[in-house]
């Protein structure tokens, strides 16, 4: 069992989004699972230029960190999300992995593995960016675990920063026993088909110019 996490915090391992994220990540790891981080403010991950040629061969054609993530996550059984709140937004880091990420999502290649969330915020204004979170994990195709959201005020006081990591190891070991599980969650199941279906529809209309996508929804999903 395989856990990727993905750090989107320019702060890293140190910072308030890394804190809770190990702590995440510690509690999976008690429960059985293998996990890896990819810091994101350590590594190169380039904004999508809309070549398509990734639509069109299955490979991306800029040359940077975003393959061996992409990788990693295709190998994994579970993902978790982490960043701070920018602007009522996901962290400009994180942005460019998701917007490089579009035909993994159109092609479904995440679905049925497990995902959880983590956000961290200046003040009280996040819950618009943790809906976002969790919209994109159920739309790759990942079963929706949870998320956990720390505000800055909180990890500063030794008592509410104990209880966030105590809260963020409790999911990790839920986003663990998901996996092991194979759990299902049926009030996500009709969200989770619907997006399904979009996408194969989507592929299927545009078979002409994205051929790879087309071709990875015969092999893998049927017509």
């Amino acid at each position: 069992m395989k856990i990727i996490g993905i750090n989107a915090s320019p702060n890293g391992s140190s910072g308030n989004t890394g804190q809770v994220l190990t702590a995440l990540l510690d509690g999976a790891r008690e429960a059985g699972a293998d996990v890896q981080v990819f810091l994101l403010g350590e590594l190169t991950v380039k904004p999508c230029r809309s070549c398509r040629v990734c639509q069109r061969i299955g490979t991306c054609a800029i040359e940077d960190d975003y393959p061996k993530i992409k990788a990693a996550l295709l190998e994994a059984d579970g993902m978790v999300l982490a960043t701070p709140n920018y602007i009522y937004n996901v962290s400009a880091q994180l942005k460019a992995l998701l917007d490089r990420s579009f035909s993994m999502f159109h092609c479904q290649m995440l679905a049925g593995k497990y995902g959880a969330a983590v956000l961290t915020s200046g003040g009280p204004l996040y819950q618009q960016v943790e809906e976002y979170l969790m919209h994109v994990i159920g739309n790759s195709g990942c079963w929706k675990v949870g998320s956990i959201t720390a505000m800055e005020v909180q990890l500063r006081d030794p008592e509410e920063k104990a209880q966030a990591l105590k809260e963020a190891a409790s999911l990790g070991r839920r986003l663990a026993a998901a996996i092991s599980n194979r759990m299902r969650f049926p009030d996500q199941e009709a969200e989770r088909e619907q997006c399904f279906e979009m996408m194969r529809w989507l592929v299927a209309q545009e078979k002409d110019s994205w051929p790879y996508e087309y071709e990875y929804w015969q092999e893998h999903w049927g017509s």
